[in-house]
């Protein structure tokens, strides 16, 4: 089981570094589609929200022998993107969750999630819920198996051309 701790300012080199290779992963696989050809890290401006959501406690590093093995980044806001109604109001939603893609990263994506519904629960929370790249069969098979049913479908432009993604929820039991 990884360590899991909130993500300060001093972790953002670590975090950029984890996505950083699970996009060059995506790509040494074929595939671009899920968030284009420009590391994170690169991305003007990118640098600079995951810095702002560490000062706003959005992000749960998961460490193992003091190495960020992954990341979770949730909050009770819901992106502009996603379909009016697709959501449920008040629902915690999942921005992102990365895992290294080695051996460290086992388990890490499980925990993970496990943390994001504490943490709804803790805001009270009717669900959770997250968006993803429709070309992975992989995470809506992964998000099945977690109790995420789709909701909703929409395309945005990203890289250049028109991308898929899938709206998941999953509700959460009444406290009680």
């Amino acid at each position: 089981m990884p360590g899991l701790r909130p993500a300060t300012a001093d972790d953002v080199t670590a975090l950029l570094t984890l996505m950083d290779s699970v996009h060059a992963w995506l790509l040494a696989r074929g595939r671009p589609g899920q968030w284009g050809t420009v590391p994170f890290s690169r991305i003007p401006g990118f640098p600079d929200r995951i810095a702002d959501w560490t000062r706003q406690n959005v992000i749960t590093l998961a460490e193992r022998d003091g190495r960020c093995v992954g990341m979770l980044a949730a909050a009770p806001v819901i992106p502009p993107r996603i379909p009016a109604g697709a959501v449920p109001d008040g629902s915690m939603f999942i921005h992102t969750v990365m895992t290294d893609r080695g051996p460290a990263g086992r388990g890490v994506g499980a925990a993970l999630l496990h943390e994001a519904e504490r943490l709804a629960r803790v805001h009270g929370a009717p669900a959770l819920a997250l968006d993803h790249w429709a070309g992975s069969p992989e995470l809506g098979r992964l998000y099945e198996e977690h109790g995420y049913g789709t909701v909703a479908e929409y395309t945005e432009e990203q890289a250049g051309g028109p991308t898929r993604n899938v709206v998941r929820v999953r509700p959460l039991p009444a406290p009680g």
